[in-house]
């Protein structure tokens, strides 16, 4: 068999520039060595497959097709690693079918450099010249092996990439296999009935006295625990809650069970009844137990498609979306939905629960907070110095202190309220912004980090709810969220059929759980058996 060198070098040179980019400009491991020879053997495969195609005219037609949708799905994979250290995954296609365009400028602005650029521009340049150029195969001549020979050639590559695990770094692979996940999970949310008033507690009874009551939820996002000032970070980055701090419960040990929001949220906000098969979120018991619900959001309601906490909230009483942007526009700061609470804790019901879902600490950290909240500008401490990463970890900073003086605000007014009150707190997941690792974010598909499971998780009571209710309080208690609805009918003086204050925090009954993580690994096992900087 001759070859065409010229024309295969138009095939094989960019796997090359993409590896040779990973090697460079990467933490380079393994998996970019099984990527290359995944690729190499897929480009292989799409030679075999077009070597069934005996029309001319359709062969130069599906040659230049399946180029350049080899070539996009190259610079794509290679591009996702180079941002994120990790390889693509069915996960990461969960966060970007749940990111709305504003967030994805945002994401831009944060990770994409001129080297990136230059890279993508070289892979759209050999697209454009492999489209334009006559067609010369990249062997002389054919194939010459029967059609079955060939399938069964086809089938055994596959296999050998299935068996020797090279598959899982198929960016293809990963694509289907994801939207097929994607799909499902739509498919199973759209057939719950999370939207309807009414969820599937039995005998969900509110046990406090019949005075007021107002019960605050605060939803964060993407807050790095041990970044606080409240947790004894070195930088005072909450200095209203540190002003506070004798009148907070602040538990020092809580994590998140998922790295990113909607499969951690969907664990926090929804009790799964697997006797009955039904599913019910905490909107629905609180509404069950007869307290008039709120949910104030400065999330963007509508991406893709619906997401899941929009279906939830829809079961409030009232919900509001303060966060309408669409094609790029800035998202909105927090303070958007504090005329909104003021309203619901002016509502005249006498039971009350209000969930604030927050825009917090979300990337792009700049854009979350006004000019007077731009504070540090010094030069952070962290193990991984460079300037672009100062800039980031201050910008971070400064988000933190935004998310104080919100959460500070917040409960002031409800303290001003002097109903039998609490105001709970806490983060949906962690964010690693280079303080375990070289990396700002939170995918844990690859290297999971301590910073992007750990969450603040704090509640502040009122002298009113203290005169009446007894919070079993021990700040080192281990907790996961993923047992969140047990702990917050505790909190709120909420009993039902199958309420079990083994799983609450808030409990003299509490047991401490494995902290599984990611669906997984053991949270405590994992980080404690390691002994590098994740440590």
């Amino acid at each position: 068999m001759k070859i065409n060198l010229k024309s295969l070098l138009f095939w094989i040179l960019p796997v090359l520039i993409s590896f040779v980019f990973e090697f460079l400009f990467t933490d380079f491991r393994w998996f970019n060595l099984q990527n290359l020879i995944e690729n190499l053997v897929l480009l292989f495969l799409i030679w075999l497959l077009l070597s069934f195609v005996q029309s001319p005219r359709l062969k130069r037609i599906l040659t230049k097709i399946l180029y350049s949708v080899f070539i996009l799905f190259l610079a794509f994979e290679t591009s996702f690693f180079y941002m994120f250290n990790t390889f693509f995954s069915a996960s990461s296609l969960f966060i970007f079918f749940e990111t709305n365009s504003a967030e994805t400028k945002e994401f831009l602005n944060l990770y994409v450099d001129q080297k990136l650029v230059l890279y993508l521009l070289s892979m759209l340049s050999f697209i454009s010249l492999f489209i334009v150029k006559p067609e010369q195969p990249a062997f002389y001549s054919k194939l010459n092996l029967k059609p079955v020979t060939r399938v069964a050639l086809l089938v055994l590559l596959v296999l050998g990439l299935k068996i020797s695990g090279f598959i899982i770094a198929s960016f293809p692979f990963q694509l289907l296999r994801g939207s097929v996940s994607y799909i499902y999970e739509t498919y199973k949310f759209s057939d719950l009935k999370l939207d309807q008033p009414l969820g599937h507690f039995e005998n969900a009874e509110f046990k406090g006295d019949p005075t007021s009551h107002t019960f605050v939820l605060i939803i964060g996002e993407s807050s790095a625990r041990r970044q606080m000032g409240l947790y004894g970070y070195e930088r005072e980055t909450t200095p209203g809650l540190s002003q506070i701090k004798d009148e907070l419960m602040i538990y020092e040990d809580v994590i998140s069970s998922e790295s990113y929001t909607i499969p951690s949220l969907q664990e926090a906000l929804i009790f799964e009844d697997l006797e009955s098969g039904t599913e019910s979120s905490v909107i629905q018991l609180m509404n069950q137990a007869g307290f008039k619900t709120f949910w104030l959001s400065n999330q963007r309601p509508i991406g893709i498609y619906e997401t899941f906490l929009t279906k939830l909230s829809k079961a409030s009483d009232e919900y509001v979306y303060t966060n309408t942007t669409r094609w790029g526009s800035v998202t909105p700061l927090d303070e958007v939905l504090l005329p909104h609470l003021d309203k619901a804790l002016a509502d005249e019901a006498p039971k009350k629960f209000i969930v604030l879902n927050l825009l917090a600490t979300h990337a792009n950290y700049e854009l979350r907070y006004p000019q007077a909240f731009d504070r540090f500008n010094s030069e952070p401490a962290t193990p991984f110095p460079s300037e672009e990463n100062f800039r980031i970890i201050n910008q971070y900073h400064n988000s933190i202190s935004y998310v104080d003086y919100m959460v500070s605000t917040i409960i002031d007014k409800v303290k001003a309220k002097q109903d039998k009150s609490y105001v709970l707190y806490f983060s949906d997941h962690g964010e690693e912004v280079f303080f375990d690792r070289d990396f700002v974010g939170h995918n844990a598909s690859d290297i999971p980090t301590r910073s992007m499971f750990e969450i603040p998780f704090f509640v502040w009571t009122s002298t009113e709810f203290d005169s009446s209710y007894t919070i079993d309080f021990e700040a080192e208690r281990s907790y996961i969220l993923s047992d969140f609805i047990h702990s917050l009918s505790d909190l709120s003086q909420i009993s039902f059929s199958k309420l079990d204050r083994q799983k609450s925090i808030f409990s003299e009954e509490y047991k401490v759980p494995k902290r599984i993580i990611s669906g997984k690994l053991d949270f405590d096992v994992y980080f404690d058996n390691r002994n590098d900087t994740f440590k």
